[in-house]
């Protein structure tokens, strides 16, 4: 995930009323770490918890 992307789902998590990644991480019972890491693009979140997050951030983990 470029940064760009990166700065337009953070955008898009705070119109769908989200604060931060933080917010985000702590309403789905998420660990922060595992959500930032999807985010920067460290995980590409094709299985297991990756995947739900990615699923949830509205992201398509297959691409």
């Amino acid at each position: 995930m470029t940064k760009t992307e990166s700065n337009d789902l953070k955008q898009d998590l705070r119109r769908r009323g989200y604060k931060s990644l933080r917010d985000f991480a702590d309403r789905h019972n998420y660990k922060y770490r595992d959500v930032s890491d999807i985010v920067r693009g460290v995980r590409r979140g094709y299985w297991g918890v990756g995947r739900d997050i990615a699923k949830d951030l509205g992201l398509n983990p297959e691409a």
